[in-house]
């Protein structure tokens, strides 16, 4: 989709992540997938098709979640239902929060982020995350019983294609072309928060990067101990012999350690990662011009105009 805003559908969805990369880097899974496509695609709503792109998110998530599993007709209609229902809950509930959220980074782009203040605005986040993974908990807590053992084969087959994928795209190659990769995602995104980054800044950015903790293989290892975790609790939660509340409960663990490794190596690297990306943005802001940080405070506010908008809609 293009618009005259020159990218804005595209940065909306981008901009939070930009500043705070790596809090929906953890969600790689299906169960958060299934909360993370939808929150993203809320953001999309930023675009200039407002009221279209919005009311569009329920379809496009269904789709993705049935390619994934493979759902049956009644399933489906279902499914269908739910989404609706947890549009209808954000557009009300979670529009308004994110509003003051981006109230919040305009009073902040004017002057000097620390690492602390960026990280606040993380775990402000963190929050909206939480919150539209605890509405969706009934979602998943009638789907993911419902589902056969054909589907949960599905979705081994969907996650082995889309492993080979992100293995080519993070895993092959040497460590420059690695950086050259990450340091391109990060000029283009910090470009469309501030408009074009000069060469210092751009060197910045190469040299923060280079001296991350930044590990392919413990994303990699992750990945993959977090789809082990969801196929192996589905084929618990389906194999008919648990109580409502056993379900549950398995589900509910589930969640927590897909938001939380359970993993200390894994755990340790989510933290630290979060940490030198909160330092890494105070970095790049902090060097900012003016007429940078007034071209993030013009497309924050724009932002929040298209939600305003979108509440009003409703």
């Amino acid at each position: 989709m293009t618009t005259s805003t020159g990218g804005r559908c595209d940065l909306v969805s981008v901009e939070v992540s930009v500043v705070f990369k790596g809090a929906f880097m953890r969600v790689l899974s299906w169960f958060l997938r299934i909360i993370g496509v939808c929150a993203v695609g809320l953001l999309l709503a930023g675009c200039s098709a407002v009221k279209l792109g919005y009311s569009q998110l329920p379809e496009i998530t269904y789709w993705w979640i049935d390619s994934y599993i493979d759902t049956t007709d009644a399933q489906s209609r279902r499914l269908r239902a739910e989404l609706d229902a947890l549009a209808q809950w954000h557009r009300s509930t979670e529009l308004p929060q994110i509003v003051l959220m981006l109230q919040r980074m305009q009073r902040l782009a004017p002057g000097p982020i620390s690492p602390a203040q960026a990280c606040t605005e993380f775990e402000g986040v963190r929050e909206r995350f939480h919150a539209l993974a605890v509405r969706s908990e009934g979602l998943i807590l009638w789907l993911a019983p419902s589902l056969s053992p054909a589907q949960i084969d599905h979705l081994a087959a969907k996650y082995a294609k889309t492993n080979t994928a992100w293995e080519a795209d993070w895993q092959r190659g040497t460590p420059e072309d690695s950086l050259k990769r990450r340091l391109k995602q990060a000029v283009e995104r910090a470009e469309m928060l501030y408009g074009s980054l000069d060469q210092p800044q751009i060197e910045l950015l190469n040299s923060e990067l280079a001296a991350s903790s930044y590990n392919a293989k413990m994303l990699a290892s992750e990945r993959l101990r977090r789809q082990d975790d969801i196929l192996q609790t589905l084929r618990r939660v389906t194999a008919g012999n648990m109580a409502p509340q056993g379900i549950r409960e398995a589900l509910k663990a589930l969640q927590l350690r897909l938001l939380t490794s359970p993993v200390p190596a894994g755990r340790a690297y989510s933290e630290t990662v979060v940490r030198e990306n909160c330092a890494l943005f105070s970095r790049l802001h902090n060097s900012t011009t003016p007429a940078q940080r007034a071209r993030a405070v013009e497309n924050l506010k724009s932002y929040e105009d298209d939600f305003r908008a979108l509440i009003a809609s409703r």
